[in-house]
């Protein structure tokens, strides 16, 4: 199957690159646009200064990375709900993202409600 544009959910910890890794294989093999988004889903408002680090995370990233970035964006909210928007507003045609196989994670992973919300395919990297 052929991509457009990819779209790329980070958390920002050292796992994030292996979710990249994965993206960048894909869109290689089909020379698409690639995009980052950070969701943070435990702040209601963002201040500036908050919001210029984890931009800087971000970027940071996008510059350890052998591939053209076309977006980057930091959003609050609901994960499941905040993609689904972002994926309709990118016209985005595939989400990728991790999962870690923890206790916590079986109890309350965003898993099961990304793939209810989001209208596109979904790949979902395993990690450590």
């Amino acid at each position: 199957m052929s991509y457009k544009h990819i779209l790329v959910a980070v958390d920002l910890s050292q796992s994030s690159q292996v979710v990249i890794d994965k993206a960048v294989s894909l869109a290689k093999g089909d020379n698409c646009k690639l995009s980052f988004v950070f969701v943070d889903v435990d702040k209601v408002v963002l201040a500036p200064k908050e919001e210029q680090t984890l931009k800087g995370e971000l970027h940071t990233l996008a510059d350890q990375t052998d591939y053209p970035i076309t977006d980057l964006l930091v959003v609050i909210g609901d994960l499941h709900i905040k993609l689904a928007g972002i994926v309709k507003d990118m016209h985005a045609d595939l989400v990728v993202c991790g999962h870690h196989h923890k206790f916590i994670s079986r109890l309350f992973s965003s898993v099961p409600k990304l793939v209810n919300a989001v209208e596109v395919d979904l790949l979902v990297v395993y990690l450590d």
